[in-house]
This record gives C-alpha cells, sequence and structure tokens, in this order.
C-alpha cells in the first residue's frame, strides 16, 4: 500500500497533532511504503496569475504550454503526481481559526487538478480518484461542532466539513477524521488517547496495521 503522509506542524515538539502523527507512524505495519511531505518546510506553490493562466490554458484549454511555462508549473504537478501514487492519504495539522490553516489548503489547491483529480461528464462534475481513501487529524484549542457549520458557537468546525468535501469532490471512497480538543487540562490526555484509539481502528479497517 502506498500511503502519503501531508503533515503541517508548526509547533513541532508542543504540538498535539504531533503526538498523534507519531503514534500514527509507529503503528503503521512495515510492509507498506510511505512518502512524508511537510508543508512546513516545502509550502506548496499559489494561483498567481502566471501559473493560473498556464493552468487554465493546459487543463481547460487543452493547449500545449512552453517549456518556460511548464517549469512554472513543475512545483504543483509534482505535488499532483505524488497525490496520484498514493492509495492513502493521511493529513495531519492543527486547526487554526475554525478551519484548516492557509498552506494545508493551498496543497488542495495545488493537488485538485481537472483532468486528473476531477473532470466534467453530463452530470457534472466528477472526481477521479476513486479508490483512494483518506483520513485528517487534527486537533483544536477548543472543543467545536462538526454536525454542521453555522456562526452559532460551538458549530464552528470548518476544517472537518471542508476536508470531506475536498476529498469527496476527487472522488476519494472513504473519508475519515479525527479530531482531539486539548484546551482542557483535565480532560486533554483523555481525548489524545480517544483520537489514537480511533485511528488505530480506521488503520485497521484498511489493513494497515
Amino acid at each position: 500500500m502506498n500511503i502519503l503522509i501531508v503533515k503541517y506542524l508548526p509547533g513541532r515538539e508542543f504540538s498535539n497533532t504531533a503526538k498523534l502523527h507519531a503514534f500514527t507512524k509507529e503503528i503503521i505495519g512495515k510492509d507498506h511504503s510511505i512518502e512524508e511531505l511537510d508543508l512546513e518546510t516545502s509550502p506548496p506553490p499559489y494561483f498567481d496569475h502566471s501559473i493560473l493562466m498556464n493552468y487554465y490554458k493546459r487543463n481547460y484549454q487543452g493547449k500545449a504550454l512552453s517549456d518556460e511555462e511548464n517549469s512554472k508549473m513543475m512545483a504543483m504537478d509534482k505535488l499532483t503526481k505524488q497525490l496520484t501514487k498514493a492509495d492513502i492519504v493521511l493529513l495531519f495539522s492543527p486547526m487554526h481559526n475554525f478551519g484548516m490553516p492557509g498552506l494545508v489548503k493551498l496543497w488542495f489547491d495545488a493537488v485538485m487538478q481537472k483532468g486528473i483529480a476531477f473532470d466534467y461528464g453530463d452530470k457534472g462534475p466528477f472526481g477521479k480518484f476513486t479508490k483512494k481513501k483518506a483520513l485528517t487529524v487534527f486537533t483544536s484549542g477548543s472543543e467545536y461542532s462538526c454536525k454542521q457549520v453555522t456562526t452559532n458557537y460551538p458549530e464552528w468546525d470548518t476544517f472537518s466539513f471542508l476536508t470531506k468535501i475536498e476529498f469527496t469532490f476527487m472522488g476519494f471512497k472513504e473519508i475519515e477524521v479525527v479530531t482531539a480538543s486539548t484546551s482542557n487540562p483535565n480532560n486533554k490526555e483523555k481525548n489524545i488517547h480517544s483520537a489514537k484509539n480511533r485511528i488505530e481502528e480506521i488503520l485497521k479497517t484498511w489493513n494497515l496495521l
């Protein structure tokens, strides 16, 4: 099994999400191929004017790019190829301000390429990664609800909501999200322990242990 771990853990040794990342790597079976992408040290490119025009020209108009235009697409294409090879994606990040950090969103923007991750048919857009699975793991400073997103507290967990939309749009057949609130010191370790148990359950179901 080819596993792609995408991580953004700027808190490093102080990061609660890093504990769940380390735990997950420790229990994954040795007979799987793991590739890891650190978004902090290798930030994804963003759509500036030239990249956006090149992307539209190539992926929407079907026109060939010049060598110079191709060179500007290389970083984005590298991330997309990396995702294409993966059977399972494991995404680790803290929640920032009720949602996914900017670098995580940039990664989604980079890899969600028309003609590769999705395309259009008679019934509208459809995802092309129909055999892939994704697990998103994040911790938050407070406890929020993910059943729905509104402006009413505590229904502020846009991270769970958006990550499910992003992977669903690309066609992923199984999408799981594991979260842990670490705001209350009395419940912090209990919540992290519960998250570890849930991660282990999912990895067992996916035959990764």
